[in-house]
C-alpha cells in the first residue's frame, strides 16, 4: 500500500508540474519558449495577418488584374486592325530562267457596324470587373469574421483553462484538509472519496479544455497561414480585459444603413447588368457585322520592290440560323491604275453555328435569375438585419444573466468556504458548490463569446466595418 501511495503521489506531482508549466505559458511564455520572439496577437492584428497571407485574397486580386486586361481588350475592338506582310517567292525551272518576286503590304480593316455587340461586350467586361471588386470586399469581410470567431473561441478556451486550474488548486487544498480530518476521525472515507470525485470531474474538464485550446492554436496558425514553428500568444483576456456595452439600435435605422452600405446591392446590380449584356449579345446573333478595309503594297523581283498597288475591301458577315454567311468584295489597282480588278467571294458555312440557341437560353436564364436576385435582395437584407438585431439583443440579455449567475455562485462559494471553516457544512458540499461555480463561469464565458459574435454579425448585416459599433472595448495585456 505504501508503494502504491508513493506511485500515486509521484503521478500527482508530475500532473501538477505539467499544469503549472502550461499555466506559466499563458502568463510568461518567454520563460518557457526561450529567447525567440513570441508573436503576440490581438484580434485586429490576427485579422490583418490572415488577409495579408491569404492565397484566396491574392487570387481575387490577380483576377482583378486579368479582368482589367479584358476591359482593355474590348476597348481595342473599337479601333482598326492593322498588319504588315512581306511575301517572298523563288521559282527554279529547268531549261528556263529563274524567277523571284517580293511583295510588301500594309493592310487595315475597321468594323463600322455590328449591331452594338462591341458596346455590349465592353459593358459586360466593365461589369465583370466591378463584380470582382465587390467580391474582394466581401471576401475580406468574411475572412475577418472567420478569424475573429476562431480568436473568440481561443479566448474562451484560454479563460476556461485558467479558471479550471484555479479551481483544481482549491479542490486539491480541500482534499488535503479532508484527508487530515479523516485521520482525526472528523470526516468519513466516503466524504473524502466524494471530494476526490469532484476534483476528478474538474480535472477531466480541464484536460478537454487544454486539448481544445492547443489544437485550436494549431488550427489558428493554419488559418493565418503562419509557419508551423510559429509561437503565438493571445493578447486579450475575455474575463478581465474586455468591456461589453449595449446600445438600443432601431431596426429601421439599421435597415436604412444596410441599404446604403451593403456592397451586395452594387454587386447584384453589376451582376444583373452583366447578365443582361450577355443576353443581348446572344439575341443579336442575326445582326450583320460590316467592315471596310484597304491595303497599300509594293511588289517586284528584288528589294526594294517598285511596283505599287492599292485596294479596298467591303466585308459582310452574318448568321442565318445555324449557318453563317460571309461576303467579301475587293477592288485592286496596279501599275498606276492601268491594271484594275474587282473580285467578290461569298462563303456559306453549313450548320457551323448550332450553339446560338444554347447561348440564348443560357444567358436568358442567367439574366432572369440576376433580375430576381436583385428584386428579392431588399427583403433578404431586411430579414438578415432583423435576425442579427434579435440575436444581438438576446445575446446581451443572456450575457447579463450569465454574469450575474457567475457572481452569485462565486458568493456562494465564498460563503461555503467560511461555513466549512466554522464547521457548519461538510467539505463535500463545498466541492459540489465548486462544480456549480465552474459550470457558471463556463456559461459566462460562452455567453460573452456569443455576444461578441452577435455584434460582429450585426455589423456585417448592416454593411458597416467590423468594430464600427464600438460595443466591445479590448484591453491588451
Amino acid at each position: 500500500m505504501r508503494k502504491l501511495h508513493a506511485i500515486n503521489s509521484f503521478g500527482s506531482i508530475q500532473k501538477s508540474k505539467r499544469n503549472f508549466l502550461l499555466f506559466l505559458w499563458f502568463l510568461f511564455p518567454s520563460l518557457l519558449m526561450g529567447g525567440d520572439e513570441m508573436l503576440v496577437l490581438d484580434q485586429r492584428k490576427a485579422e490583418d495577418i490572415a488577409v495579408e497571407n491569404s492565397p484566396e485574397m491574392k487570387l481575387i486580386s490577380s483576377q482583378q488584374s486579368i479582368k482589367t486586361l479584358i476591359v482593355k481588350e474590348n476597348w481595342r475592338t473599337y479601333f482598326p486592325t492593322a498588319s504588315v506582310s512581306w511575301f517572298r517567292n523563288a521559282n527554279v525551272i529547268e531549261n528556263e530562267s529563274d524567277s523571284r518576286s517580293q511583295r510588301l503590304a500594309l493592310t487595315m480593316e475597321q468594323i463600322v457596324f455590328d449591331g452594338g455587340r462591341r458596346s455590349l461586350a465592353l459593358q459586360a467586361a466593365l461589369n465583370d470587373l466591378n463584380l470582382s471588386r465587390y467580391d474582394f470586399l466581401l471576401a475580406v469581410n468574411n475572412l475577418k469574421f472567420k478569424v475573429r470567431s476562431a480568436y473568440f473561441n481561443l479566448l474562451s478556451n484560454k479563460a476556461q483553462f485558467e479558471m479550471q486550474n484555479r479551481s483544481i488548486e482549491r479542490q486539491k487544498e480541500q482534499l488535503r484538509f479532508a484527508k487530515r480530518e479523516q485521520q482525526l476521525g472528523e470526516t468519513t472515507e466516503v466524504q473524502v472519496l466524494q471530494i476526490e470525485n469532484r476534483l476528478n470531474e474538474i480535472i477531466l474538464q480541464n484536460k478537454r479544455t487544454e486539448s481544445s485550446f492547443l489544437s485550436g492554436i494549431e488550427e489558428f496558425k493554419i488559418q493565418l497561414r503562419l509557419p508551423s514553428s510559429a509561437r503565438i500568444r493571445l493578447a486579450a483576456d475575455i474575463l478581465n480585459g474586455i468591456t461589453f456595452n449595449y446600445k438600443e439600435l432601431p431596426l429601421d435605422q439599421l435597415v436604412g444603413l444596410a441599404f446604403r452600405s451593403r456592397v451586395e446591392f452594387d454587386r447584384t446590380k453589376a451582376a444583373e447588368l452583366q447578365a443582361m449584356s450577355e443576353y443581348e449579345i446572344a439575341k443579336s446573333f442575326y445582326i450583320p457585322s460590316i467592315s471596310v478595309g484597304g491595303f497599300y503594297a509594293a511588289s517586284g523581283d528584288r528589294f526594294e520592290p517598285k511596283q505599287r498597288e492599292y485596294g479596298f475591301n467591303f466585308r459582310v458577315s452574318m448568321a442565318l440560323g445555324a449557318n453563317t454567311l460571309q461576303d467579301t468584295s475587293n477592288y485592286i489597282s496596279r501599275n498606276d491604275d492601268t491594271n484594275r480588278s474587282l473580285t467578290s467571294t461569298t462563303t456559306l458555312g453549313i450548320m457551323d453555328n448550332l450553339q446560338y440557341k444554347r447561348k440564348i437560353a443560357q444567358t436568358g436564364i442567367a439574366a432572369e435569375q440576376a433580375r430576381l436576385t436583385r428584386a428579392q435582395l431588399d427583403d433578404i437584407i431586411r430579414i438578415e438585419v432583423s435576425k442579427a438585431l434579435q440575436n444581438y439583443r438576446l445575446a446581451w440579455e443572456a450575457l447579463k444573466l450569465a454574469d450575474e449567475n457567475a457572481k452569485v455562485f462565486e458568493k456562494r462559494l465564498r460563503i461555503k468556504e467560511k461555513q466549512v471553516g466554522l464547521g457548519d457544512v461538510r467539505r463535500v458540499d463545498l466541492a459540489e458548490t465548486e462544480i456549480f461555480y465552474v459550470e457558471a463561469v463556463n456559461a459566462m464565458i460562452a455567453n460573452r463569446v456569443q455576444f461578441m459574435t452577435a455584434v460582429s454579425q450585426l455589423e456585417m448585416a448592416v454593411g458597416a466595418n467590423l468594430d464600427s459599433l464600438e460595443l466591445i472595448k479590448t484591453r491588451t495585456n
